[in-house]
């Protein structure tokens, strides 16, 4: 049976790892941050000492399994990992917010089953990932990202050449293109996904872009 002291420590312990990389996430904005790292880790502790109790307590010793309700939490956990992804045009936000936070519930699952080392060792190592490797992709690993450009021009001939000009300018390449026209008001609607190179200054190409008279309406995603 776990003494109170056990059971204090292992929450506590919980309560300053999962706090760390909320922390961390916090800083950069994300959609789950401080509080809510801090309350998946002592959650995930808490059903992990729950486990452990019943296991013990109440259940027959030769075929219970400890594991049993802490399993759920993992695949539990998911659905609010799902909830810290979003889209934005055609770019996916919050992948990385909701692997650290299914990582943060086994973390916590660690610490509720008295694996002190490797929960933190875990915590050091997501650390390192979210913050130091961060920075290092930014210089070293600086990929093309992908853009939805959605502009609305009039319908006269080579408007089309003419937005091609300006993002060849920038170094913009067209993936996909789709064309409406509006017939009412006599104009095209230009939906384009681009792929863009690392450093595009947006505020420029926008200007560009509405240099034109016959370009009305620019949205950049």
């Amino acid at each position: 049976m776990l003494t109170y002291h056990e059971i204090a420590i292992r929450l506590i312990l919980s309560t300053i790892l999962g706090g760390i990389i909320g922390i961390e996430r916090e800083r950069r904005n994300q959609p789950a941050g401080l509080r809510t790292h801090i309350i998946l880790c002592v959650g995930s502790t808490l059903m992990m000492l729950v486990s452990i109790y019943v296991a013990k307590e109440i259940g027959n010793p030769e075929n219970s399994d400890p594991a049993r309700i802490a399993a759920q939490v993992v695949s539990g956990v998911g659905f609010l990992g799902a909830g810290a992804i979003l889209r934005f045009g055609v770019s996916i936000k919050g992948l990385t917010t909701a692997a650290s936070l299914w990582t943060t519930a086994g973390i916590g699952l660690g610490a509720g089953s008295g694996f002190y080392v490797g929960s933190l060792l875990a915590t050091i190592i997501i650390i390192i990932a979210l913050s130091l490797l961060s920075k290092w992709e930014k210089v070293f690993l600086a990929s093309k990202g992908t853009k939805s450009i959605n502009l609305v021009a009039k319908d006269v001939p080579d408007i089309i050449g003419k937005v091609e000009k300006v993002l060849n300018k920038h170094g913009i390449a067209i993936t996909t293109i789709q064309i409406y026209r509006n017939v009412i008001r006599d104009s095209l609607d230009i939906i384009a996904t681009v792929t863009t190179i690392p450093g595009l200054n947006i505020s420029a190409l926008s200007n560009d872009l509405t240099s034109y008279s016959e370009v009305s309406e620019v949205e950049i995603q």
